[in-house]
């Protein structure tokens, strides 16, 4: 049985920050909270995650990835790291340079003009932060 974007994305987030609540993961990935138990449900009983009781909060959970998870992601994302290298490799080292700037600066402006709960964005309210409002 194969693994669902949605899941695959979970990973991911996962992978990327680490141990987080629900909500948060909820959150980063723009799910009800009803969808995302099912999803870590799902999760869970593949042994691709861990959920632990909140030490910080005790009417929260903690979900993290094993072991599992990490390679069944992997397994998923590993033709596209390859082909993503041979495709840097094609670049003269200078302009992978050139690249290996404009990526992040471009990556952070997407997040800051994505949509966050609530439809306002971080390049929004950061303005709104400004002007005082």
């Amino acid at each position: 049985m194969g693994i669902e974007a949605s899941e695959l994305a979970a990973l991911e987030h996962l992978q990327a920050a680490g141990t987080m609540t629900l909500g948060r993961l909820g959150e980063r990935l723009s799910m009800s909270p009803g969808a995302l138990t099912a999803l870590v449900d799902r999760l869970e009983r593949r042994g691709f995650v861990q959920r632990t009781p909140n030490p910080g909060d005790r009417r929260s959970a903690l979900v993290h990835e094993t072991e599992a998870g990490l390679a069944e992601s992997l397994d998923h994302l590993w033709p596209y790291i390859q082909e993503m290298k041979a495709i840097e490799e094609g670049f003269p080292e200078g302009e992978r340079a050139v690249i290996a700037r404009f990526l992040p600066a471009a990556t952070e402006a997407t997040h800051r003009h994505a949509e966050l709960p609530g439809g306002r964005t971080q390049a929004a309210e950061e303005r709104g932060a400004t002007r005082g409002e």
